[in-house]
Formats: structure tokens, C-alpha cells, sequence
């Protein structure tokens, strides 16, 4: 079977699939869109546009839960189990840190 991202994220949702690819493969573009959102929206307010820098928190944080879900449903595919309370505890502080912002 070929890898592709779309089979990492059907897996995910079963947590069939291991964690670091969901943390790393994943998670890295998260990060950049979850960073250019926060950006956009900081931008937005300036410009004098809650309504819209609202609208990019709100897509921020769903895609942001949507992937931290993913990654807690695979938390349990690693080879040592120290790295499953560490990425929960992870994902939890990432949560709310999403919300301060």
C-alpha cells in the first residue's frame, strides 16, 4: 500500500496509525496554517475587522482540535510509553494555549 497523507488521516481516526507521523507529518503544517491564521487575524483587527479576525480564530482553533484529536487517538502507537501521558499533556497545553491567543 502506498502512503499518502489522506491514508495517515483514515488510519488516524481509527488510531491505527503511529504518532510521529500524525505529530510530525501532520502537525507541522498545522502549525504553519494555526501561525498564519493568528497572523491574519492580528492583521484583521488592526485593519478594524473583528467580525473576520473572530471567523480565523474560530477556523484556527477547529483545525487546530482537529488535529490534536487525531494525534490523541495515536498517542498510544509508540514504542515507549513514556511518549503517551508526554504527547497527551502536550496536545492538552497546545489546546489551551490555542485559546489564549
Amino acid at each position: 500500500m502506498k502512503w499518502h497523507i489522506w491514508s495517515a488521516f483514515t488510519r488516524s481516526h481509527r488510531g491505527r496509525e503511529r504518532l510521529w507521523v500524525i505529530w510530525w507529518l501532520c502537525g507541522i503544517p498545522v502549525a504553519w496554517i494555526a501561525s498564519a491564521l493568528v497572523i491574519a487575524a492580528e492583521t484583521a483587527r488592526v485593519a478594524a475587522h473583528p467580525v473576520t479576525a473572530d471567523w480565523l480564530d474560530v477556523a484556527r482553533i477547529l483545525i487546530y482540535t482537529i488535529w490534536a484529536r487525531l494525534a490523541w487517538l495515536c498517542a498510544h502507537n509508540v514504542e515507549s510509553v513514556v511518549w503517551r501521558p508526554m504527547s497527551r499533556l502536550a496536545l492538552t497545553a497546545g489546546l489551551l494555549l490555542m485559546a489564549m491567543v
